[in-house]
């Protein structure tokens, strides 16, 4: 899909996307690496049967450091067939820079969001973001979360109560009502 298209198809299926582009438009510019995305598909025994994208994975970049981005996206294609794979982080923070970089090496969307820093700002557009996908994505079974932040812990409850696995990547500072909240918690090191 071309660039234009992708953003007709944003502006479509997308509700948030007239919000975003007027905050962005109030306060510089949003920016996206929008990396060509391969056909994710599995040959099995029979040749040429392909497994359904059936897994999404979410990465709060101002939470995880990038050094973790390998072992995090092992996990979560261990869960699934990964048919979303998005990073998140604020334009102008230092901080999370370091993730454009990864995201790109590693074919993740990057998602920086613009304007000033506000709290949970990107914790909230994760969440909106989760909650948009698996509507929109009936097929989507499995959610993988990297976090190590207890404001996920509603948004995780909801999903399981929808019968979504949930899959909670973390570092050992993670909280107990997070890890409890998910299917399976993986702690990173």
């Amino acid at each position: 899909m071309g660039d234009d298209a992708e953003l007709y198809w944003e502006m479509e299926h997308n509700p948030y996307f007239w919000d975003e582009v007027e905050s962005c438009s109030r306060n510089n510019s949003f920016t996206e690496n929008k990396s060509k995305k391969k056909k994710k598909t599995i040959q099995t025994k029979s040749n040429s049967t392909r497994k359904k994208v059936n897994a999404a994975l979410f990465i709060d970049g101002e939470n995880i450091s990038s050094k973790k981005a390998e072992q995090i996206q092992k996990i979560a294609n261990k869960q699934g067939v990964l048919g979303i794979e998005k990073v998140y982080g604020l334009q102008k923070d230092e901080c999370t820079k370091s993730w454009s970089d990864k995201a790109k090496k590693l074919d993740i969307k990057d998602i920086r969001l613009c304007g000033n820093p506000e709290k949970d700002k990107v914790d909230n557009k994760i969440k909106k973001d989760v909650n948009r996908e698996t509507k929109n994505n009936k097929s989507v079974d499995v959610v993988c979360i990297a976090t190590s932040d207890k404001g996920y812990t509603d948004t995780v409850k909801e999903l399981r109560r929808q019968g979504k696995k949930v899959v909670g990547i973390g570092e050992k500072k993670a909280p107990k009502e997070l890890r409890d909240a998910c299917s399976e918690f993986f702690e990173i090191k």
